[in-house]
């Protein structure tokens, strides 16, 4: 595991299993939320409303969002991917310098002024 983890810091994309983790100490709901966040790809962000129309509850942006950041596994289910509707990054439980390091480690252009590309947007969801 450490060795997938030093990976995914060097850049690399690296698929974590979570055999490891206890999804069953979360609620329905954030459980639903991360693995619904999980699949959205190295490279790639959601919004936390996209997240919200996918699970069946359109007016949950910010549940999605209060349920990402109680993730307790930020690495293996990477939470930072997901932003706010306008494109901006919104919060992350690492602070917000922290997300713009994590996307920009997977390729994911941020403004100085917080925003992302269109780019990146990723649709699947």
């Amino acid at each position: 595991m450490l060795g997938q983890i030093r990976a995914f810091l060097l850049g690399e994309d690296v698929a974590f299993s979570l055999e490891i983790v206890s999804l069953e100490s979360c609620a329905a709901f954030q459980r639903a939320v991360l693995l619904a966040e999980r699949e959205i790809p190295r490279g790639y962000v959601s919004s936390y409303g996209a997240i919200a129309r996918a699970l069946g509850v359109p007016r949950a942006a910010r549940a999605v969002g209060r349920a990402l950041a109680r993730n307790p596994f930020p690495i293996l289910i990477p939470c930072h991917r997901a932003v706010r509707s306008d494109g901006s990054l919104g919060g992350y439980q690492g602070g917000q310098e922290m997300k713009r390091a994590l996307l920009a480690l997977e390729g994911v252009t941020v403004t100085r002024a917080g925003h992302l590309g269109a780019e990146a947007l990723w649709h699947g969801i």
